[in-house]
């Protein structure tokens, strides 16, 4: 049961990586790699992976800056990067403007150029730049960052509350859950649906990836036949919910011999909200995975995929970079084809950006270890 509690850092941050790259890729229209990415074969995206485990490393490196620096150190440590979060969310929101922009004057026919908002900043660049920073308006591809600059800001509280009261805590970010959509108005926004990701709703991700890690006694059944009963439920889930995903993104083929009241019971699965089928979905899997960590599968995968750990370890900058290549490649690819471009050359778009993901991921870590390596050879002057 301590596979989650010390599960090496490498294996989080291949899952994130991974999820990362599913994010690329599900942004691109026409993406060919998109039909094979995790919402094909689930009720749920990488953006339920991305969150949980952002509530996991929250925990995480919350109880290990306490453990060297004490309490007051890892709660100023997680404001920062509250502050860090959001800052970057600021610079992709701009990024995604200026990129919609440039495509609008190239006239290429992306649908990215109306999902970044170029448009309204063409017509009123200030006011628009206003309201990304203001959190009000959320560009394309950016939405997530808001709502995770809130979580890691408030997660201190959090997680003094899970430590001590797990059940209380998860019961109410369970009602909070529930009350989510009554709640969501009261958001500021520029579109009337609000916002993309419902920060009332998603808090749930957020707050099982933290109890994960801080109380993993509390959520992880200590008995034999209650673990192999959470298998089994767990991959009756994981089947049910792929023959679902698959009729999910074929309405064709079960709108011929389903009746009406059927698919309108289960579909569609809002993602704004987080639709409960979502949550289920996740938590299956979840479990899944969870066992193969605790087999060291995961773990050996991490030793030959180090640029995709890469990717997961410096997620924040490769979120960024991301999105810009998301935008960059539908770009290119319907600007080369005319409009939607051809598996083809859809293809080689997709392979363009996973490899510019990968390789700048790999850069960025070779980068940063280069620094620490040299800050911890650097001489201490000490005063006489």
């Amino acid at each position: 049961m301590n596979a989650v509690n010390n599960a090496r850092r490498t294996e989080i941050d291949l899952i994130r990586g991974i999820a990362l790259l599913f994010i690329v890729v599900d942004h691109v229209n026409g993406s060919v790699l998109a039909d094979y990415t995790i919402r094909n074969f689930q009720l749920f995206d990488a953006a339920e992976v991305f969150v949980f485990l952002a509530g996991y490393s929250a925990g995480a490196a919350y109880l290990a800056m306490e453990a060297r620096d004490g309490a007051s150190a890892a709660r100023k440590r997680l404001r920062r990067r509250s502050w860090e979060i959001y800052k970057t969310f600021v610079l992709t929101g701009v990024l995604m403007l200026l990129f919609g922009f440039v495509l609008a004057l190239c006239k290429v026919p992306a649908p990215a150029v109306r999902a970044t908002e170029a448009l309204d900043f063409m017509a009123q660049p200030l006011a628009t730049v206003l309201q990304v920073v203001g959190l009000v308006r959320q560009p394309f591809v950016s939405d997530v960052l808001p709502m995770y600059a809130v979580f890691i800001g408030v997660a201190p509280l959090a997680i003094r509350w899970a430590r001590a009261q797990p059940l209380a805590f998860i019961c109410g970010s369970v009602a909070l859950w529930l009350m989510s959509p009554s709640l969501l108005p009261f958001l500021p926004s520029s579109e009337p649906r609000g916002w993309s990701f419902n920060p009332f709703a998603w808090q749930l991700m957020f707050a099982m990836g933290l109890l994960a890690r801080l109380r993993p006694d509390f959520i992880l059944p200590q008995q034999t036949i209650v673990r192999r009963a959470f298998t089994a439920g767990a991959v009756v889930v994981a089947l049910v919910c792929m023959a679902a995903a698959y009729l999910w993104m074929r309405p064709h083929v079960y709108e011929a011999w389903l009746p009406a009241w059927v698919p309108t019971m289960v579909f569609p699965l809002p993602k704004q909200s987080l639709a409960a089928l979502r949550v289920v979905s996740f938590l299956g899997l979840a479990w899944l995975v969870y066992l193969a960590v605790r087999a060291g599968w995961i773990g050996r995968m991490a030793s030959f995929m180090g640029p995709v750990v890469q990717i997961g370890r410096h997620s924040l900058f490769c979120f960024v970079l991301g999105a810009v290549v998301s935008v960059g490649i539908e770009g290119l690819t319907y600007g080369f084809a005319g409009g939607r471009p051809t598996r083809p050359v859809a293809l080689t778009g997709d392979i363009v950006a996973v490899a510019v993901l990968l390789l700048a991921g790999g850069w960025y870590g070779r980068r940063k270890e280069a620094r620490k390596v040299a800050a911890r050879a650097k001489p201490k002057i000490v005063s006489a």
